[in-house]
């Protein structure tokens, strides 16, 4: 699996934001934006020992940071900073739970698309998004060859998700999204295990234009 400081994506989507046109936008046409909020991460695909089975883990914190272009009435490119934490809960091995222990956290950098529906009260939006994640098991602990996992991998990442936004200013709006997001499959060294993790976050956030 590839392992790799995500930055230089981050240096290729802030320059590819850059030179986007700003073409008749409304002014203001630029913004950053800031998110928090509860994620879950159910039914990840884990295979230790070539015995297959999900994991999953209680509700844990999400943190989001972005910058961003609105390039037309309805549509919006940004690059996004993520990072979100949670704690192990149980593995299901078929019709078996196992209580499990451990933390995973995700640092991830992600090129979003948007697409607005302008209502002026009260804005619904879609967004898909894709980039890089890196990933951090620390003291996974469970049965199955799941003896104190402490790895570090990076893979590719995508989300997709649907939201409101409520203008207060000209340059503030108020944010609530649902957020889908899932890494490929990495696999881990010590132990022979591939794994995906899977997330539903639910935040809330302001957006600032300038």
């Amino acid at each position: 699996m590839m392992k790799k400081n995500p930055a230089f994506l981050c240096a290729a989507i802030i320059a590819g934001l850059l030179a986007v046109p700003a073409y008749a936008a409304e002014s203001p046409s630029c913004y950053i934006s800031g998110n928090i909020g509860e994620c879950w991460c159910y039914d990840n695909d884990i295979i230790p020992r070539d015995k297959a089975g999900t994991l999953s883990t209680t509700g844990g914190l999400t943190l989001m940071g972005a910058v961003g272009i609105k390039f037309s009435g309805t549509c919006r490119l940004e690059a996004e900073l993520g990072y979100q934490r949670n704690n192990a809960n149980h593995i299901t091995f078929n019709t078996e739970v196992y209580r499990i222990s451990g933390l995973l956290s995700e640092t991830s950098i992600l090129a979003n698309g948007y697409y607005d529906f302008n209502r002026r009260t009260i804005n619904p939006y879609l967004t898909a998004g894709l980039g890089w994640a890196s990933f951090d098991v620390n003291g996974l602990n469970g049965r199955h060859g799941l003896n104190g996992l402490n790895e570090i991998h990076s893979a590719f990442a995508y989300q997709f998700g649907a939201g409101v936004s409520i203008p207060v200013t000209k340059r503030l709006d108020i944010d609530a999204r649902y957020r889908y997001a899932r890494s490929s499959t990495m696999s881990l060294d010590n132990n022979y295990t591939t794994f995906q993790l899977a997330s539903n976050s639910v935040l809330a956030g302001l957006r600032v234009w300038f």
